[in-house]
């Protein structure tokens, strides 16, 4: 497949999990990924490394992004890179998973600020310059908490619902010329929840629960970025993407 080719899309959080497969699942559909990381650098030119391998283009940016500045510059090198810039995936993100009574107002803060004032001004730098492209689209990511609550990591679940009204919001502000859809993911192994997928009991649990049986891999969620992304779905605007195995309905 190449439905992306020659297209630049700014990956942010890419140095892992499923912002890793995101940035290489674009690259082998033919884009060329800017590959955004916080601090882990060398993470970062592994995944570059990965993606030119593959043909793709590709260059590592780091950022911030709880830092409104840092995230300007991001954007404004991204779309420098290549010349434009067609398409944003706000990948980057944190999970705090404690209960309401220990929550404190610098994890409170942390969270929204990553999760989703992060997202906001990575789309709100990224529109002057989407605005050129004739392929513009934005994909946000939230979670199957965004939407089905759970107890505990308040501040997570309210950071992703929020993603998920901006995402509808976004989309009748931007709209005709730019996309807005969001991808939720449900039970994904990833390194930032190792502690979960790798306790036996909880695994099997969480499989047993899943109406297709079985945890979700990143490669899924980068399959369903990229088709948000894409040529096949140009009519496709404000949605929310479940891909969750069918959790919600067991």
């Amino acid at each position: 497949m190449a439905d992306l080719d020659g297209r630049t899309v700014l990956v942010t959080g890419a140095s892992r999990g499923i912002g890793r497969a995101i940035a290489i699942e674009l690259g082998r559909q033919g884009a060329h990924v800017a590959v955004h990381y916080r601090s882990n650098a060398e993470a970062a030119r592994a995944v570059v490394a990965e993606l030119r391998a593959l043909g793709a283009a590709a260059t590592d940016l780091p950022a911030d992004i709880r830092r409104p500045e840092e995230v300007r510059a991001l954007v404004d090198r991204a779309a420098a890179w290549r010349g434009r810039l067609d398409g944003v995936v706000t990948s980057a993100g944190i999970f705090r998973g404690e209960g309401t009574a220990e929550v404190d107002p610098k994890g409170w803060a942390e969270v929204l600020a990553t999760d989703l004032e992060g997202t906001f001004r990575t789309v709100q730098a990224a529109i002057p310059h989407l605005r050129s492209s004739p392929h513009a689209a934005i994909v946000t990511i939230s979670s199957i908490l965004g939407s089905h609550a759970e107890g505990g990591g308040v501040p997570y679940q309210a950071a992703k619902a929020g993603i998920e009204q901006m995402t509808r919001a976004l989309a009748l502000e931007l709209a005709p010329r730019i996309r807005v859809n969001c991808v939720a993911p449900g039970f994904i192994r990833t390194d930032m929840n190792r502690a979960a997928h790798t306790d036996p009991a909880f695994h099997d649990e969480i499989a047993r629960s899943t109406p297709l049986g079985r945890w979700g891999e990143p490669e899924d969620v980068a399959s369903a970025v990229a088709f948000l992304l894409g040529p096949e779905a140009t009519w496709i605007t404000g949605g929310v993407l479940p891909v969750d195995g069918g959790l919600p309905l067991a």
